[in-house]
């Protein structure tokens, strides 16, 4: 079944318009400084609320960590393979937060009242506090349903960070699938508490944690009976195919009219960039891009205005990831200077710092093909894919490229001023650029180190490593162990974005590019302690194995959704796959926009989005009440039925 919210090509950008569009959101912020408790009702049940003074400066209750019961379960190590860590410690305690207010017990008899589900976060890259301070889709479904909530913290991270100690290739155990089984054990463990025995267990996970609620309902089915894939880019490994540069094309949209912002902005930010290349091959042209773009130090050389280029086109991954319809710390916290908000859609509001002006921009040629000239004033520019050529200027540097230039540091500050604190540009600053192997974790300057950088929550050894472990820290483990490589964020420029110049060359071979940038592997010489993988996997060979890749037909009861805006909607499910294996897709959604709490200023494409993913609940839940009965069940009651030969 299909689902159609909008009929125009111009909003999709070339997806699929038979879809649901949708936004999906991803639920993370920090909530350990700067909330206050309070008791207050919340619809069915009592919760406490933390008051969250990002909105509008007003406080704004919502469930969150204070509404928990922590508790630990041990867990294997090495689920797969027995004995594998003998000489070390065999056994880690997983943390999870259970919140049963809502909760009914389910009961086995037909007279009594149907079981109730359990909502099950399958947690990510980062401790599991920012995932239950933000997933208001599970907090806001739970009561309607009578649900136990259950969010469980990613092996690797937070307190549930092995003591490694004399434990060998001690980070070996890093992986998506050591995760799952995690969650599968957990949740066996729980319905046997619980008598829960027929009750419906629907995961839920937005970006990384996307992946692994489908991939749990692909290789767990018998616990898991339906997935909310939010942002989950299983699409994004070389064998599906992506885009390599649909990220880049999802950031241009956030500054189209197409993103709600202006085709002007699109326009002024990609003549902005090959003008500024040209203006800054004279001195007197650097020293009026340093004053515009107030610049730290003065430009000097040519390869300071390279630096400038690279600094101005580097944070806008973040902001379109956090390109949410209200201020959020969710991106900040994650990857940027720790809990200072985003405003509400900040792609428009980087637009509204002078982008929007009409500053005569003119284009002529193929586009398409990076082959252009770009004119303003009396300035014109040749644009032949990496290489600019100035065509005609007048005599002095042309006012039009100053003011654009100072648009497009306005436009920056947006991510760069997010503290507020900032003085200056530092484009000599180092960045970090490579999401695929960072998760978008752009560490720009002017930022200082924050507590945030290093959680010290389970101190941990690895034969002489240090004892203290980064957020994000099982991201590097699961991709140097499996090889994650998602390649649609491989390239930028070629012809479908604001980006320039290319970061490949004309007529790339795609196949080449995937084995360079994949063909490292993580480990630091033959000795390396963490037991990374000494071969390279650059095609994710395994992985689409292991998960199925496009193959997916046969899985069922999964909706994956995707915001436009979302660079990570590039190598998402943007098509249906069955019947119950749909895509919701939003043209105004940001990073798992949809599992947030929802917010009166959400987009219609929200609203809808979360309307869908009840009903698909609903379905599950009811299709698990009729067909309660599981495989062990069956052979219990069968075993004397069968045919001796």
């Amino acid at each position: 079944r299909h689902w159609d919210l909008h009929s125009s090509n111009s909003l999709t950008m070339g997806f699929p318009t038979q879809f649901i569009q949708l936004l999906w959101l991803a639920a993370v912020c920090n909530a350990h400084r700067g909330f206050t408790a309070s008791t207050q009702d919340y619809r069915m049940g009592i919760l406490r609320q933390f008051e969250n003074p990002v909105r509008n400066n007003e406080s704004f209750p919502r469930p969150s960590i204070v509404n928990c019961t922590w508790r630990y379960h041990i867990q294997p190590l090495d689920h797969f393979n027995e004995g594998a860590t003998a000489l070390g410690n065999s056994t880690f305690r997983q943390r999870y937060c259970i919140y049963t207010n809502f909760w009914e017990a389910g009961v086995d008899s037909e007279e009594e009242s149907p079981p109730r589900p359990i909502l099950f976060y399958t947690g990510n890259e980062s401790p599991v506090e920012e995932y239950i301070n933000n997933t208001g889709l599970m907090w806001e479904l739970a009561p309607k349903l009578g649900a136990l909530i259950v969010f469980a913290e990613h092996r690797y991270e937070g307190e549930s960070f092995p003591q490694l100690d004399n434990v060998p290739n001690c980070m070996s155990y890093c992986t998506s699938a050591q995760a799952l089984a995690d969650y599968a054990t957990l949740i066996r463990s729980l319905k046997s508490e619980y008598n829960a025995k027929h009750s419906a267990v629907v995961a839920f996970g937005g970006s990384y944690g996307g992946m692994l609620a489908s991939w749990m309902r692909i290789k767990y089915p018998n616990v898991i009976d339906g997935a909310i894939a939010a942002s989950a880019p299983i699409w994004g490994f070389p064998l599906t195919y992506p885009q390599p540069d649909g990220y880049a094309v999802a950031i241009s949209r956030g500054v189209s009219a197409a993103g709600g912002a202006t085709d002007v902005c699109y326009d002024n930010l990609a003549a902005s960039l090959p003008l500024i290349a040209q203006t800054g091959k004279t001195q007197s042209g650097r020293d009026a891009l340093s004053k515009a773009f107030n610049t730290c130090s003065p430009l000097t050389s040519e390869d300071d205005v390279t630096a400038l280029l690279n600094y101005a086109q580097s944070p806008w991954f973040t902001m379109a990831e956090g390109n949410y319809p209200f201020p959020s710390t969710y991106i900040t916290y994650s990857v940027g200077p720790g809990y200072f908000p985003l405003p509400a859609w900040p792609m428009r509001k980087a637009c509204e710092g002078g982008m929007n002006t009409n500053r005569g921009v003119r284009f002529d040629g193929n586009r398409s093909d990076v082959r252009y000239t770009v004119s303003v004033g009396s300035t014109t520019v040749s644009v032949d894919w990496d290489s600019a050529t100035t065509v005609s200027k007048g005599t002095n540097v042309e006012p039009a490229v100053v003011a654009l230039a100072h648009d497009l540091a306005a436009a920056v500050a947006v991510w760069y001023n997010v503290t507020g604190k900032l003085k200056c540009h530092d484009v000599s600053a180092t960045m970090q650029t490579d999401p695929r192997k960072t998760h978008a974790n752009f560490k720009a300057p002017p930022f200082e180190k924050t507590s945030r950088d290093t959680y010290t929550g389970s101190p941990v050894g690895c034969q002489g490593m240090d004892k203290h472990h980064s957020l994000t820290e099982s991201w590097e483990g699961v991709t140097c162990n499996e090889h994650l490589h998602l390649v649609n964020t491989m390239a930028r420029g070629i012809g479908r974005d604001f980006f320039w110049p290319p970061n490949v060359p004309r007529g790339f071979n795609v196949t080449a590019i995937v084995e360079a940038s994949g063909g490292n592997s993580c480990r630091m010489g033959p000795t390396d302690p963490r037991g990374y993988p000494a071969t390279s996997d650059p095609f994710s060979l395994q992985l689409d194995d292991y998960y199925g890749g496009l193959h997916i037909n046969a899985a069922s009861n999964i909706v994956f959704s995707n915001g436009l805006l979302d660079p990570w909607s590039s190598g998402g499910v943007l098509h249906n796959v069955s019947d119950s294996v749909v895509a919701v897709i939003l043209p105004l959604g940001g990073h798992h926009l949809d599992l947030f709490f929802s917010t009166p200023e959400d987009p219609p494409d929200a609203v809808e989005a979360r309307r869908v993913e009840e009903a698909s609940i609903r379905k599950w839940i009811k299709e698990k009440q009729a067909n309660p009965v599981n495989v062990l069940d069956r052979f219990h009651r069968s075993q004397h039925s069968y045919v001796e030969l």
